[in-house]
Order: C-alpha cells, then structure tokens, then sequence
C-alpha cells in the first residue's frame, strides 16, 4: 500500500480544520499522514489542532509545521519538501475547507494506479456555496471547453466514451484535492506566484513533458470555494491572478507561438480589463501588467527554466488545451444576449486557431 503525505496549509480557518482534519482520519486509505503547515495564524486555529489532535501529533501521524509569518500559499505547500516521508510516493495537496468521505483518498491512489502513465489525479469538487444545479461546476468545466490558457483553465474537450465513467484524462486539476507522484518534480509550485494560478502552472508544467492528468469522479470533495480571499472581485484578487495568468502564457509558448497567439491574448486581455469588474477595481488590473514589464527579467528566469525543460513541441501542446474565448458555466448568470456574444467570439477564436496551426 502505497504511503501519502497530505498538505493541509492553514491561516486563520479554525472554522473549518476540525472538520476536516476529522474527515480525512476516518479514511478506509489508512497509509498516510497529514501536514498541518501553519502560516502564522492569529485566530487560535494552530492552538486548537495541537489540543484537538495532541494524540495523532505524538503518534505523528499528524505533523505540525509553523511558519513565523504568512508565506501565502505556494511557499507554504512547498515546504513538503522538507517534511514529506521518505517513503511518501505520492503527495496530496488538499484544501482545509473542505470536508471528504471515508473513500475520498482510497479512490485517488485506485485512479492515480490505474494507468501507469497517470502522474497526477484530482477529485470531483462539490462547491458548497452553490445551488444543486451547479454544484459540480469544477467538474463540468473540466470536462468540457472552457476558459483557455489566455484566460483561465486550460482544457481539452475530451470524448467521454473514450474513457472508464469514472476517469476523466484532461489538462487541468484545482489545487483543492490533488495526487500527485512525489518524484515527478522538486517544488510544485513556483514561490513568486504568492496567490492563484499556481495549480493551473503545475499543471501546464506536467503537460509540456506529455505526463497525463485525470479526475476521478469517484473521489469526492465538498469545498467551499473562495473562502479564503472571497468571491467578490478584491485589489489582491485581481492583481495576482491576472498577473499570474498573463505570465503562464509567456512561460509555456516559444517567440514564435507568442505572436501567432497574440491577437487572441490582446483581446481577451482587454476585455478582462473591463468585463464583469467595478471601475475602481480596474486599477488592480493595469497594475498587474505594469508589474509584468517592470519585473520582465524575473518572468524571463522562469521562462527559461520551463523552455529548457519541455519535452513536447507547441503544436502538441496546443492541441491539448482549449482555445474558446470562454465557458457557458462561467457565465450562467450572463443575460442571453451577452451569452451569444460569447459563444460568436468563441468560433471566431477556434477558427483563428484552425487556420493558424
């Protein structure tokens, strides 16, 4: 049986650890230990799990691991570097706003096993801050076309009766319930990124060496989804994650895909600019460009290192992902017109494509 280290990064979420923390012990997959990294929480919530699991920190089958101030969360789940089990074959990154069933671990290792070629899986995220109806949105977005690589996710529409029903190969897995092979890579995540599209960079990483990725539905996770930084549009939120999404597109392309792909990265990135954001938070965004050609040298760093180490030309990687402007579900709340307009934009962005490559 193979033995799994989970990552459980914490700041300030003492409304959610027990229950989860309580979950994952009642796992059927018994081959495994938590890692509780704190990022110097201010809320009592590392005091309540040192109380709260005193025996399973003794056993170590829980390990604490404090940091004397907030390092975000890519730096916070990299230092399972230091502290992963020798014997860990797989690393389990997992949110601890979230609650799991009993075979919510069994079924990850089961699909990450089942084809040897798999090198990192994730579970069905439930959103528990939806409707039914969408519940499964995560999924559904993964399963289908969605948002691409010049504006969030980056997936290949798969056929679904090529595959088992309860796996699902794609290009893309959230960092909310993710496996993946220990040895397969030193850090998952770069530590510059500090917030949002990091996971959709792992994943796009793996990819560009041609290692496969997949969901098992039968892994189920309940998360309530943008509870640590809120759904509602904030200056960190904007910053970061059109910065780092604006970066993913120069790290993964060589010169010459960047300017074939050019006119379709300039207008989504004008239309991110001003679509769906109140004014004052338009500055955010222009800030997070400026960032980009001000630091262009540290972008350049990285670039290197992902080019250097890519395996598969951009003609195979793109044909792995999405190149719609945008998914329905994204916008389900969208009048109807506003949806045609989207689905108009998004044939004029696949014929692009088509005749490009």
């Amino acid at each position: 049986m193979s033995f799994v280290s989970i990552i459980l990064l914490n700041y300030n979420w003492k409304k959610f650890n027990k229950d989860c923390i309580d979950s994952i012990l009642l796992q059927s997959y018994k081959n495994f230990k938590i890692i509780f990294v704190d990022n110097a929480s201010t809320d009592g919530s590392l005091e309540e799990v040192e109380k709260l699991y005193e025996n399973e920190i003794e056993e170590k089958k829980i390990i604490i691991v404090k940091n004397k101030e907030n390092s975000w969360f890519t730096w916070g789940n990299n230092l399972w570097v230091k502290y992963a089990s020798n014997e860990s074959e797989y690393i389990c990154l997992l949110n601890n706003d979230t609650t799991v069933p009993e075979n919510w671990l069994e079924e990850l290792v089961k699909g990450i096993e089942s084809d040897r070629d798999l090198w990192a899986v994730g579970s069905l995220v439930l959103d528990m801050w939806y409707e039914e109806k969408i519940k499964n949105m995560f999924f559904d977005q993964r399963k289908t076309y969605t948002r691409t690589i010049l504006w969030e996710t980056a997936i290949k529409n798969v056929s679904m009766k090529d595959y088992v029903s309860w796996i699902y190969y794609t290009t893309s897995l959230s960092w909310c319930s993710l496996l993946y092979k220990k040895n397969i890579i030193k850090t998952p995540f770069p530590e510059r990124y500090f917030a949002y599209w990091e996971d959709i960079f792992f994943c796009l990483t793996l990819i560009s060496k041609w290692y496969k990725l997949a969901f098992c539905t039968k892994s189920i996770v309940n998360h309530y989804w943008s509870w640590s930084f809120g759904k509602k549009p904030s200056d960190f939120k904007l910053f970061y994650g059109n910065r780092n999404q604006i970066i993913n597109y120069f790290l993964f392309y060589k010169v010459s895909t960047i300017i074939k792909l050019f006119p379709l990265f300039f207008i989504t990135q004008i239309s991110q600019i001003f679509i769906n954001v109140p004014l004052k938070r338009i500055k955010a965004k222009i800030k997070s460009r400026f960032w980009i050609f001000k630091n262009i040298w540290k972008v350049t760093e990285l670039r290197g290192e992902i080019q250097e180490n890519k395996i598969i030309s951009d003609n195979l990687f793109i044909q792995q992902l999405s190149y719609k402007f945008s998914d329905d579900i994204h916008y389900i709340n969208f009048s109807a017109s506003r949806k045609r307009i989207i689905s108009f934009v998004n044939k004029i962005f696949e014929l692009y494509i088509k005749v490009v490559y």
